[in-house]
């Protein structure tokens, strides 16, 4: 079974179209939905319940409190993975598929190459309405663990898909204490240490430009994020003794060129 892992919060224009994006998929595997909404204040919880009560492979997860973008993700794998999932495809809730047969894509690649674990797609921007084409088939393959730094492997998240036994091989709690602002980053950089990666060079996908976490669009937000990767590249080097190359001169080249960037296309937008 696959579980289709989507975490939303405030995101009444853009849910309904996520959540068709994977009601439309066309997979010999059976899939079932799990959909966490972070006690959203706008009307996406009261979306998801009608896509819940119209459609049995919907599992909705409502929270009372808001937890965060990070513990509100690794609270539905823990349900994913109680109810034995073989694979986990992740969905924000702010984005949507575009290929039907995207799972099974994916499915289909892991059958064939037993040693990968992960397998990613190319995907869209959508800025402004326009769908904007900013990936390459130059992906890394294999054995990441050398291409995963500040830029990580270039995975855009909605196009993920993984066995869900790298899970059982993560520390999860682990996580949770860290406090990172995302989870992507650092969750498949822990594993790019235990399995190989794929990537399809096929179009499935379309991401959302707009603000988000990782995607901030004030300085102050920018500055912390931008902070706070350096933190997740350095405790995965620590972790892995070395293997994420972290150097403090990297970090600091790196972090004042991203400020000075976003800095000239906020005063050019202005």
């Amino acid at each position: 079974m696959i579980a289709v892992c989507i975490a939303t919060y405030n995101q009444e224009a853009f849910i309904a179209q996520a959540i068709e994006s994977v009601l439309m998929q066309e997979c010999d595997e059976p899939v079932r939905i799990y959909i966490g909404d972070d006690a959203s204040t706008d009307e996406t919880p009261h979306i998801c319940e009608r896509y819940a009560v119209r459609d049995s492979r919907i599992v909705f997860i409502h929270r009372s409190q808001n937890r965060g973008l990070v513990n509100n993700t690794i609270d539905l794998y823990r349900h994913i993975l109680s109810d034995g999932c073989d694979y986990i495809a992740m969905l924000d809730g702010d984005d949507y598929w575009i290929d039907k047969h995207k799972l099974q894509l994916q499915v289909d690649y892991l059958h064939a190459h037993p040693e990968t674990g992960f397998v990613h797609t190319a995907s869209y921007d959508e800025r402004e309405g326009k769908l904007v084409d900013n990936d390459t088939a130059e992906k890394p393959l294999g054995n990441i663990r050398l291409h995963y730094n500040l830029s990580g492997a270039c995975h855009t998240n909605s196009t993920v898909l993984f066995r869900s036994e790298l899970l059982e091989k993560t520390n999860l709690t682990e996580l949770e204490q860290q406090s990172f602002p995302v989870l992507d980053y650092p969750l498949y950089g822990l594993f790019s240490q235990i399995t190989q990666f794929g990537y399809l060079y096929t179009y499935t996908t379309v991401w959302r430009n707009h603000t988000s976490v990782s995607n901030p669009r004030s300085v102050g937000r920018t500055i912390h994020y931008k902070k706070e990767r350096i933190r997740m590249w350095r405790w995965l080097d620590k972790k892995y003794s070395g293997n994420f190359h972290f150097r403090w001169y990297r970090a600091i080249l790196w972090y004042i060129w991203q400020f000075f960037y976003f800095l000239f296309a906020y005063i050019k937008k202005k």
